[in-house]
């Protein structure tokens, strides 16, 4: 997904888009990705739990690459792979292997593109749509005159595109035209061009805006028309 974009060009759409309307249209670019604390936990535990399992299946002992490793760096006595391991000893490599396998993974995990990378797809749309109405509600959008911002919302490393309309004009438009005009903005952004995609999700936002919502005799601009990045 391409993060350039031209601000001029949107802000002028938007200042165009809200001539024929008396809804308030904002954009928000969220560039960077959002945060995943639970992700490196979840993936150094999911490992740490699996790996020894797979490995012991397929006839490959914690001792059989542990024990030398521990000769060689600490020093150990242990009583060698063709030797006999007591219970204790054998549990021992076991819950060593364990924690080495989860202090590696969390820590390579815990690397902000991989972090991002592999938290779940449900997990990221979650957290963006939380983000999404978050900065609905933080901007402003709720407070306007008529109930009737509308928020064209995305999260770029999340690949998540959202239109947030507020009860005003969700009372009055069908979700299948905020559908339509996510689908308008990811078709450009796919192909590499968010700006031109932006510029087509406003114009189909103010299609349906002027049509239920025409500016009244006085139309004050009550939200900047700006592009914002977080």
């Amino acid at each position: 997904m391409a993060h350039k974009i031209d601000h001029a060009r949107i802000n002028a759409a938007i200042a165009k888009a809200e001539e024929t309307t008396s809804g308030e249209i904002t954009c928000m670019i969220k560039s960077k990705g959002l945060e995943y604390p639970e992700t490196p936990l979840m993936w150094a535990v999911g490992v740490a739990l699996i790996v020894p399992m797979a490995l012991m299946a397929f006839g490959i002992w914690p001792h059989d690459w542990l024990e030398p490793l521990i000769v060689k760096v600490a020093g150990w006595n242990t009583p060698g792979v063709t030797g006999e391991l007591m219970a204790y000893e054998a549990i021992m490599f076991y819950a060593l292997t364990q924690l080495i396998l989860f202090i590696a993974t969390y820590l390579i995990v815990a690397l902000k593109p991989l972090r991002v990378a592999l938290t779940p797809k449900s997990i990221k749309h979650k957290r963006a749509h939380q983000k999404a109405m978050e900065q609905f509600l933080a901007r402003g959008l709720h407070l306007t005159k008529g109930r009737t911002g509308v928020m064209i919302f995305c999260a770029v490393e999340e690949h998540y595109v959202e239109v947030i309309a507020d009860e005003g004009i969700y009372s009055k438009v069908d979700k299948k035209h905020w559908d339509e005009t996510v689908s308008a903005l990811l078709k450009h952004i796919k192909s590499g061009d968010m700006t031109t995609g932006f510029e087509a999700a406003i114009a189909a936002s103010s299609t349906v805006l002027s049509a239920h919502f025409p500016p009244g005799t006085e139309n004050p601009n009550e939200l900047p028309d700006v592009l914002i990045e977080i």
